[in-house]
């Protein structure tokens, strides 16, 4: 099989709008919970959220046409473009420094027959997952006019290729909570194929009124935080964000150059279907998932030292993905959710924990698990709680479920 690898990342949370920033809270234990601002919530049972401050600060200006999904998302799709070493036409990154540090950034910017004078980048395509997709002019035009601005989940693809000028293919994936994966795998299929030499891959969701008020009439959400794994945990919190991985083939990242940062090396994907919005208790579709994504990459389930886990906090995900973890790898498997500290992404969240993973293996050290009292004793899985945890593996895998009994894993090598 071709081999496809990550030549750059970026990201965007409510602790951390650069991809150092971000991995530097991970490990501090920094959460992202405080009172919604987006929308009023005084009468809604749950006030909290994992928002971004002052995304304005760090989107720079930008089209009056975008929604705050979109902005989080091109930024997002800036800084890893960057990170890759790639100039496309239309690219003009903030004079804000967003990776934190000169030092991140490449030496030169390089170019895929898309250099800023080579005319429309056309062997690089975009795959975004989404669960709400652009939907803040459709909310603001229940209360007043919105000003001839668009909604929909293929808003942002439509924006992101104008404005970067893509005539690659372009895919949006409404997998609900697990669409950052699906984008991450239909990339790949993209690259596999020969239809591209690059593929913009990630997620992005925006705090919405709709998805707040939903999660909130399904009783699946905490009034506090986040609390994944824990035998007290009382549900999710809602979190925004974008992730973003430019991926080519190892060939392509070769040929220009490139800084590898990881490598991709297999998904699996399904559905079970076993209800609207409940898991499979027996983890079925998750175990089948887990082992397509390594009989894809050609591993061993020895060979996998980690697991990014799905840990929502609600009861019957956190109990099947660790049945589903205990099950295919035995109960030894180290695993550990980001959700404590950014709170539930939705569709970005999978794209995230990727950019996690690979700095999980790029410096031999795996995010804990926070809000972590004492473990569920039905989750019979090795739970990195509360601290960062010094440990270098080769392979990771990364898990990502949602409503409708979807089942999504990718596995990541380091480079």
């Amino acid at each position: 099989m071709t081999r496809i690898v990550v030549t750059g990342m970026g990201v965007m949370t409510s602790v951390g709008c650069n991809v150092e920033q971000f991995w530097s809270n991970l490990l501090s234990g920094v959460q992202g919970v405080k009172p919604i601002r987006s929308f009023p919530v005084a009468n809604h049972p749950y006030k909290l959220g994992c928002e971004i401050e002052d995304l304005h600060a760090y989107s720079g200006a930008m089209n009056p046409a975008w929604g705050r999904a979109t902005r989080m998302f091109v930024t997002t799709v800036e800084d890893a473009l960057h990170d890759a070493g790639i100039r496309l036409p239309s690219l003009a990154l903030s004079e804000i420094d967003r990776t934190g540090s000169e030092g991140n950034r490449p030496n030169s910017a390089t170019e895929t027959g898309s250099s800023a004078d080579s005319g429309p980048s056309r062997r690089i395509g975009l795959c975004i997952g989404t669960t709400m997709g652009e939907l803040e002019a459709l909310e603001e035009s229940t209360q007043k006019p919105s000003r001839g601005r668009l909604a929909g989940p293929n808003m942002i693809a439509e924006y992101v290729t104008e404005e970067l000028q893509l005539s690659g293919p372009v895919w949006t994936l409404t997998n609900a909570c697990a669409a950052g994966n699906f984008a991450i795998a239909r990339a790949v299929e993209e690259l596999v194929a020969g239809r591209a030499d690059m593929m913009i891959a990630g997620g992005v969701d925006a705090m919405s009124w709709s998805a707040f008020t939903g999660f909130s009439s399904l009783r699946a959400m905490a009034p506090d935080v986040c609390r994944p794994f824990d035998a007290g945990r009382k549900g999710l919190l809602l979190g925004e964000g974008a992730g973003v991985v430019i991926l080519e083939t190892e060939e392509h990242a070769v040929r220009r150059g490139a800084v590898v940062r990881a490598s991709l090396l297999g998904y699996g994907l399904g559905c079970d279907a076993n209800h609207i919005t409940q898991p499979d208790p027996e983890a079925e579709g998750a175990v089948h998932a887990m082992q397509r994504a390594l009989t894809m990459a050609g591993l061993d389930k020895e060979q996998i030292g980690y697991v990014s886990a799905h840990g929502t906090g609600t009861l019957a995900n956190d109990r099947m993905e660790a049945k589903a973890l205990s099950r295919f790898f035995g109960p030894g498997i180290r695993t550990s959710s980001i959700k404590g500290h950014i709170g539930h992404t939705l569709g970005a969240a999978s794209a995230i924990e990727a950019v996690a993973c690979i700095k999980a293996l790029e410096t031999g050290i795996l995010p804990p698990n926070l809000n972590l009292r004492e473990k569920d004793p039905l989750c019979c899985v090795e739970v990195v709680a509360n601290e960062p945890l010094p440990y270098r593996t080769e392979y990771m895998v990364s898990n990502a479920y949602a409503f409708g009994g979807i089942n999504s894993t990718i596995v990541l090598g380091r480079a």
